[in-house]
């Protein structure tokens, strides 16, 4: 290197280092855009990213055009105008003025529908009734799934974990069972492709899945907020530690006189978790595992919550209005449906929980939103009796259900849509008829 080559690079390096704006930020796109995707049809479709700020960027899709220019952070964002139906995968390319170049293939236009629990949402396929016969008969390349990556975090994220796959018998095993059932069934019967959107943790709260702007909003849940703050204030990691060793010790002892006497060995007990870092603190999933997903177009979410906020069954219908709330603002796509799913009957006891009637507290809330709220849809399951399996495996029935309230209440189709709901009951005598 010669003299003047090395003046010129220590120059750069000294601007570098004295504006480090100058520094060209990469084009990129969310992990979400990208190939197989599905776009939401008879809306606007979000597309974003990020390159250098002040750049021009354009996005290229069929025979639109879109220019817009990064923001002083580097993000970006057009809005891809109404297409229908389309089941031939076009091309998007997006460009930047600095001459960088992202391509997205095989992007078809239908129903795009976010699912969004614990586990009995997230129950894979290769898990439910009749399992082989289910994947073995999985080719549909128009449904297309996306799972996010399981996150945990303090502030909402810009991007997550995942990538979309095409449905085959490959793919499909690990897919929820309640999405891609539910998806197969607006897929046949509407005639379009379909995308799932999937964030899912098993045992988790609503509150996690909720902003924690949206839980501090509501006076009403202002207990749960206090419980948290005092949950964490008082947590000490090094009292934890040792009751967790005494716990161990206690544990080898029980394992030895089950060994003894024949019995099922009991579990080890759990490290303890740090409340500030756990799932269930209001917001921590939604930041990691929604926030990246918003704005993306979609046309409707579908829930399952239950066992995971027993606890606090008594808060159930405003932690899940607040949920529905958040999302919707969140979205801002106005009062998109979304789909409730019944807990199933179960054995509670043991569980934590403030009131003997919690379970049916958690199924009269749900009751009490489809009326309180627009667009609410709810898939009955008292009629799924497995006292013996938590996460019973006809997630084919449940999803049917819910794909019947959205063709039916969505999509204007002449299909059943739901359970009888109580209405009033009359003493008559030794007899009680319920309307």
């Amino acid at each position: 290197m010669t003299k003047k080559t090395c003046l010129i690079v220590g120059g750069l390096a000294i601007l570098i280092g004295l504006f480090p704006q100058i520094v060209f930020a990469e084009l990129r796109l969310p992990n979400v855009i990208a190939d197989h995707m599905v776009l939401q049809r008879e809306t606007v479709n979000p597309v974003w990213g990020w390159a250098s700020p002040g750049e021009a960027v354009t996005v290229s899709f069929g025979s639109t055009f879109l220019t817009t220019e990064a923001d002083e952070n580097g993000r970006w964002r057009v809005n891809l105008p109404e297409y229908q139906t389309n089941r031939v995968g076009r091309v998007m390319r997006v460009k930047s003025s600095d001459g960088s170049e992202r391509v997205v293939r095989d992007v078809l236009v239908g129903e795009v529908w976010f699912f969004c629990g614990p586990s009995n949402i997230y129950w894979p396929v290769e898990r439910c009734m009749n399992a082989e016969q289910e994947i073995a008969a999985a080719m549909y390349p128009e449904i297309r799934f996306f799972a996010t990556g399981k996150k945990l975090a303090g502030e909402p994220q810009e991007d997550c974990e995942g990538e979309w796959s095409v449905c085959t018998p490959e793919t499909v095993g690990s897919a929820s069972g309640v999405a891609y059932f539910f998806g197969r069934t607006l897929h046949r019967e509407l005639d379009v492709p379909v995308g799932v959107l999937q964030s899912f943790w098993g045992g988790t709260r609503v509150e996690g899945w909720t902003s924690v702007e949206m839980v501090e909003a509501e006076p009403v849940l202002t207990p749960v907020v206090e419980s948290w703050n005092r949950t964490i204030a008082n947590y000490d990691i090094e009292t934890e530690r040792e009751k967790h060793r005494m716990a161990l010790k206690q544990w080898n002892r029980d394992i030895d006189a089950a060994k003894r006497a024949g019995k099922p060995l009991p579990r080890e007990p759990r490290m303890p978790v740090n409340p500030a870092k756990s799932m269930h603190r209001p917001g921590r999933l939604f930041n990691g595992m929604i926030a990246p997903l918003i704005p993306y177009g979609i046309r409707g979410a579908i829930t399952y919550q239950g066992l995971g906020n027993l606890y606090w069954a008594e808060y159930a219908e405003p932690l899940m209005a607040a949920m529905f709330r958040d999302w919707r603002k969140r979205w801002g796509r106005g009062d998109f449906p979304i789909g409730m799913i019944q807990p199933a009957p179960f054995p509670t006891e043991g569980w934590a929980k403030q009131s003997p009637d919690a379970y049916s507290l958690q199924r009269e809330a749900q009751i009490h939103l489809l009326e309180k709220l627009p667009w609410m849809g709810l898939a009955p399951t008292m009629d799924i009796i497995n006292f013996e399996d938590v996460h019973f495996p006809n997630k084919q029935l449940v999803a049917k259900r819910m794909a019947n309230w959205a063709l039916a209440e969505v999509f204007g189709k002449e299909v059943e849509s739901g359970g009888p709901i109580f209405q009033s009951m009359v003493v008559e005598a030794d007899t009680v008829r319920v309307f």
